[in-house]
């Protein structure tokens, strides 16, 4: 809709004989316009002498063989371009090249390109470019046992959040996606996913919040779990060669990648080796690797380094009660430098309220099936704020070796039910059994290994500072403890405490080369406590 009253009060005036239309400000326009219209217009009767219309005929003619010349140079330039980037990687992109644009697009992008026609379908039915897929993607590296067939080895290593954007969604391609319904009464969630198929999930360090619990119910002979951390090579790095190189390569081409600094003791190199100027660092946007900035200083990468997470971290937040962050009920559980920070509501720590879990599901009589699930915890860093550490009864079997269970508001490592057993090795059982500072929370006066039932084994570990006693045995019958070169120091009531001497239990333990003390210096075992 136009304004009643007009914007702009015009007149025509006349400057060395060219006619020029001016638009005065109003009160409607207080900045004002200044319009010139130069050419022959016979709207508005411009008036332009025979020089200007020469000079302005050149600046035109000059104008017009400028913008020829640019688009004839252009035309030249893009000539031997391809219509699109698939095109050049169909036809001229060298084949070594290949496998790091597609491991630099991703695997949702990979998949979407299998199915574009033939070729592509056949460039992904070739085992070479699934092998440089996992040695790009850090799946695989010199030294690792080389699988059978590729593709199958980097379909079921899945990396979260590569290829997966959570663990549960990688973990879903374990399973044929068939729910089961289990008889286990003290379940929440009684429909589980079954993993039908043995896989290996890698996580990039840093915080994944859970919402769920991970519930492992491997079905078949054989078929484990496996979360580990991505064993990403190091960002300051040393050049070298090794002898694998042709002779043409110089130590600028070459970039040796060997483990993270804080790892370096427990995992080696093994000779990974990089090119230090390859596709996939040029295009560092979708880069795995930390680029370092040649201009920073060395008190600068201390910093940075220091800060840079060196393993994955499940940080439980459920809704519901006493659920624990890791369940084995079947199968096999294989965690690899992992740290699990536990916490939910309710303070029932005996039906679930633990970090990790080993359990058997219940039968329709309410007793526990025979599953024998198992555990084998590397490197784990196990917390719990609202109840027990690691938690394995009713026949289950844990293997803890190197690892870090501290600050659980319950017992640290609880073993209980016949058949049940656990070895821990090299492991740091530190500061539990203190409860926390919840409403109507767990109470305070819990030990640091507490073996109801079954058998446990303890060699060359630090069990100091818990709340009630370092380790205690309890069964008369069936509570056998193995333990050796152990520190037990500055536990709360007692280091250690045995069944009664003369009974089955005390009989059949023993234990040597072992230190117990109220007061002491402690050594620590695993490598991952922090001073």
């Amino acid at each position: 809709m136009l304004p009643s009253r007009q914007l702009f009060s015009s007149s025509t005036t006349t400057c060395r004989g060219i006619m020029v239309d001016e638009a005065r400000p109003n009160r409607h326009n207080q900045k004002g316009i200044f319009q010139r219209r130069v050419g022959v217009d016979r709207k508005h009767r411009l008036f332009i002498p025979p020089k200007a219309q020469q000079h302005q005929r050149y600046l035109y003619s000059s104008n017009k063989m400028r913008s020829s010349v640019n688009s004839t140079k252009s035309s030249m330039e893009f000539s031997t371009l391809p219509e699109n980037v698939l095109i050049w990687m169909q036809n001229s992109c060298p084949m070594d090249v290949l496998p790091m644009i597609i491991a630099y697009a991703g695997p949702q992008k990979a998949q979407v390109l299998n199915q574009t026609n033939t070729y592509w379908h056949s460039i992904f039915s070739n085992e070479t470019i699934w092998k440089q897929l996992c040695e790009e993607l850090y799946k695989w590296k010199p030294g690792d046992e080389q699988p059978l067939s590729w593709k199958t080895f980097y379909q079921r290593s899945p990396c979260v959040p590569v290829d997966y954007p959570t663990i549960m969604d990688a973990l879903a391609i374990a399973s044929d996606h068939d729910e089961i319904t289990t008889h286990d009464a003290s379940n929440l969630n009684p429909r589980v996913m079954e993993q039908r198929r043995s896989i290996r999930i890698l996580l990039r360090p840093g915080d994944y919040y859970m919402k769920e619990a991970i519930v492992v119910q491997a079905v078949g002979q054989n078929t484990s779990l496996s979360i580990e951390t991505m064993d990403i090579p190091s960002r300051n790095t040393p050049s070298l060669v090794t002898e694998e190189t042709s002779s043409s390569s110089t130590t600028d081409e070459l970039e040796a990648l060997p483990a993270p600094a804080a790892q370096s003791n427990k995992f080696p190199a093994q000779g990974f080796i990089k090119r230090a100027r390859s596709f996939r660092k040029k295009l560092s946007c979708r880069n795995m690797d930390a680029v370092q900035d040649s201009n920073s200083s060395e008190s600068e990468d201390e910093e940075q380094s220091s800060k840079t997470p060196v393993r994955a971290t499940l940080i439980s937040k459920f809704r519901a009660h006493n659920e624990p962050a890791l369940w084995v009920r079947q199968g096999t559980l294989q965690l690899k430098n992992i740290a699990v920070n536990h916490n939910c509501n309710g303070i029932d720590i005996w039906n679930g309220n633990a970090a990790i879990q080993i359990q058997p599901s219940s039968g329709p009589d309410e007793n526990p099936l025979p599953t024998r699930p198992k555990a084998y915890l590397q490197q784990v860093d196990v917390t719990s704020r609202s109840g027990r550490g690691i938690v394995n009864i009713d026949g289950g079997t844990c293997s803890i070796s190197r690892c870090y269970v501290h600050d659980c508001a319950a017992t640290g490592i609880y073993v209980g039910g016949p058949g049940s057993r656990a070895t821990i090795e090299e492991t740091d059982v530190i500061r539990n059994g203190g409860g926390n500072n919840q409403r109507r929370g767990i109470a305070p006066g819990h030990s640091g290994i507490y073996l109801e039932q079954g058998c446990a084994v303890v060699r060359n570990c630090n069990i100091s500072q818990n709340s009630l006693t370092g380790i205690s045995a309890v069964s008369q019958q069936n509570a056998i403890l193995d333990m050796e070169a152990t520190d037990l120091i500055a536990n709360g009531a007692m280091q250690l405490e045995m069944p009664p001497t003369g009974s089955e239990s005390h009989t059949r333990s023993s234990t040597q080369n072992n230190n117990m003390a109220e007061t002491g210096s402690l050594r620590n075992r695993s490598g991952m406590v922090v001073e």
